[in-house]
């Protein structure tokens, strides 16, 4: 039996780290099929089908979403300029 969309989106906000990680991971791959052109977009006659064919894609691991380090500079450091002093 086929899941619903529904279902398939909460598995794979699991799989990822939330429905916010989902959301980017999608508009990222989504985004860089359509710079990327003709070419080297995937065989989709419309945004569902490029939808289905990049949740495909996140379920086999075949994409996954690169967080940078948590060792960023807080908001406050970098206005007061305490980040630059530690380098």
């Amino acid at each position: 039996m086929k899941r619903s969309q529904e279902g398939r989106i909460e598995d794979l906000s699991k799989q990822v780290g939330g429905r916010f990680r989902l959301t980017t991971l999608i508009q990222k791959q989504a985004r860089d099929y359509y710079l990327g052109g003709r070419a080297f977009m995937p065989s989709v006659r419309n945004l569902d089908e490029l939808f289905s064919y990049i949740l495909n894609e996140i379920e086999e691991g075949k994409i996954s979403l690169v967080v940078e380090s948590e060792e960023k500079p807080e908001l406050a450091d970098l206005l007061s300029g305490e980040a630059s002093e530690e380098e």
